[in-house]
């Protein structure tokens, strides 16, 4: 059985191309710093999206932090997102309750993924 990936053309840092992929509704994206307009056709319809976010409180110059990621998911409007690539600073249990009160606040469906973490997917 074939599966159509389609890859998903990010910036991991300045001048630096990274990719993400796309299978059936599932978008991955991590080692992202920018996603260029051109992605975001790509992007729509996307159910769930598992998107890079290293720290709490900032991005830096290669990986998109909390809040940059938080705006890249109201843009992209997924069903469901799943954070990865957290670094030791990202505190679980409390972003974890402030991510809960968005979906109460804007409806946002986002959570950390977390190790032993399985997601089923539609391909």
């Amino acid at each position: 059985m074939l599966y159509k990936v389609i890859p998903l053309p990010v910036w991991h840092g300045s001048g630096y191309r990274s990719l993400g992929f796309r299978f059936g509704n599932t978008c991955y994206i991590s080692d992202v710093s920018d996603i260029p307009e051109e992605t975001y056709p790509i992007l729509q319809d996307c159910e769930l999206l598992i998107m890079d976010a290293l720290r709490p409180d900032r991005s830096s110059a290669t990986h998109f932090g909390l809040p940059r990621a938080l705006e890249e998911v109201r843009k992209i409007k997924p069903k469901r997102t799943l954070f990865t690539g957290m670094m030791h600073l990202m505190d679980h249990e409390v972003v974890t309750e402030r991510l809960l009160k968005l979906r109460e606040t804007e409806g946002i469906d986002v959570q950390l993924s977390y190790d032993g973490l399985r997601v089923p997917v539609s391909l």
